[in-house]
C-alpha cells in the first residue's frame, strides 16, 4: 500500500516502552532520532504542528486498529525502502509497529538516508493501547 498521506492528528503513538522519562535524543547538530515512551510520544505527536505518524506493521495489523491519524507501509513489503524515499526528510516522522522491532529498523534506516527528525515508539501498538485509545 502506498503512502497515503502527509497528515496530522489528534491522534498519538507508541512503540517498545522504557522507563517514563525517556527523552529524544539528538545526535548531531539538528537531528534526532530517538526511542521514546507512550506518554513522550503521545506527547509530541498532540503538539506538534507538523509531521507524519507512520505505522510500519502489516495491512492486516494496520486493519485490527491504530494510533488515530496514521499513514501506513508495510515493512515487510519489497518497496518499503523506495516508498520512504518518497517522503521528505525534513518533516518530522512518528514511527510505531507492533512491539518496535521493525519501526526501531524503519528508524535507523530513516536516519542513514538523511531523515532529521525521527520518534521510534517503544512498545508499539501493545504499549499504546494499554494506556491510549486505538481507531479501527
Amino acid at each position: 500500500m502506498t503512502l497515503v498521506a502527509l497528515l496530522f492528528w489528534g491522534g498519538a503513538v507508541s512503540c517498545q516502552s522504557k522507563p517514563e522519562t525517556a527523552a529524544p535524543a539528538v545526535q548531531s547538530e539538528g537531528v534526532v532520532n530517538a526511542d521514546v515512551n507512550v506518554a513522550a510520544f503521545a506527547a509530541l505527536i498532540d503538539t506538534a504542528e507538523t509531521g507524519l505518524l507512520l505505522d510500519v506493521r502489516t495491512d492486516r495489523e494496520f486493519a485490527m486498529g491504530h494510533i488515530r491519524g496514521a499513514a501506513q507501509i508495510d515493512f515487510y513489503r519489497d518497496d518499503f525502502q523506495a516508498e520512504l524515499a518518497k517522503l521528505d526528510p525534513n518533516v518530522p516522522v512518528y514511527v510505531y509497529c507492533r512491539s518496535g522491532n521493525r519501526s526501531g529498523q524503519a528508524a535507523k534506516m530513516m536516519k542513514s538516508m538523511g531523515f532529521k527528525t525521527v520518534y521510534n515508539l517503544e512498545g508499539g501498538m501493545g504499549a499504546w493501547a494499554r494506556k491510549q485509545p486505538i481507531e479501527k
